[in-house]
């Protein structure tokens, strides 16, 4: 090899290592910050529990219901239960996860799933489990953020809130809800029920796998709908709404009374 393709060589070697760097999204964690964390096992979770987090007495429930939650997800999702263990990080609350992990919380990276108690148990769960079986985030958040949301263990009622939308004149257009910029601007409560909603219509009526498709699709978003769904998109946003209507505990319900805090589901609730 001459010289100028030893050097060659060389620099081709660092840009690698730079890019391979680069690509290397893991969080810098600082593991002495789980000293004083309970460690407990219950079927394929290992739960590593601050001592600061109200679950730090609900060790037994928690893995009871973690383990009843994989089992459920796994048969919606469509899929076998993960052989490896999957270690379940719970913090007291999301600034104790952003001081250890430098991440704000819930988030999830290889056999790991990082909790702070703000989301309800299935949401960051489910994000795991999709990409486990492959399925990574796609091009529409209202996907990305529907399928979590829809499975999220939070016993609340998206289709209800998405119906009282419709019924008050709230409802989002599918235009907007594909659009991400305009879905990202709606109010979290009604962009997380209208996206849960959407999902939980697809996935009753066409079935898993074509919801996949849309999530990964990589033609725009009413091309996408149209070609997968075979439906324009008024006609699908007319079925959607008359299933959520059909899913509703008060179907001419017109009142909004959900607030943010719905998000936090208490242990009494497992």
């Amino acid at each position: 090899m001459t010289k100028s393709s030893k050097t060659l060589a060389t620099i081709i070697a660092c840009l690698l290592i730079v890019t391979l760097s680069a690509c290397d999204d893991t969080p810098k964690i600082d593991r002495s910050g789980y000293d004083k964390f309970l460690q407990y096992e219950h079927g394929r979770f290992v739960f590593y529990i601050s001592p600061e987090s109200k679950y730090f007495s609900q060790k037994e429930l928690i893995g009871r219901s973690y383990s009843r939650f994989l089992g459920e997800l796994c048969d919606l999702l469509e899929m076998p239960i993960p052989e490896d263990k999957i270690s379940l990080y719970v913090y007291s609350g999301m600034l104790e996860c952003l001081n250890i992990t430098g991440q704000d919380s819930p988030f999830s990276f290889k056999h790991e799933i990082h909790w702070g108690g703000g989301y309800p148990y299935g949401y960051q769960l489910t994000k795991y489990l999709l990409e486990q079986k492959g399925v990574g985030q796609g091009p529409f958040q209202v996907v990305n953020e529907g399928i979590p949301h829809l499975l999220d263990f939070s016993g609340l009622n998206y289709h209800d809130k998405t119906n009282r939308l419709n019924n008050s004149d709230k409802i989002a257009t599918l235009d907007i809800l594909g659009d991400n910029e305009q879905f990202e601007e709606l109010g979290f409560s009604d962009r997380r029920a209208m996206s849960a909603s959407f999902c939980g219509y697809l996935m009753y009526n066409f079935g898993l796998q074509r919801l996949l498709m849309l999530k990964e699709s990589s033609a725009e978003w009413q091309r996408s709908i149209e070609t997968i769904f075979q439906l324009p998109l008024s006609d699908l946003k007319n079925g959607w709404m008359i299933f959520a209507r059909n899913q509703s505990i008060d179907p001419d319900g017109t009142t909004d009374n959900d607030t943010i805090q719905d998000m936090r589901i208490e242990t009494d609730g497992l």
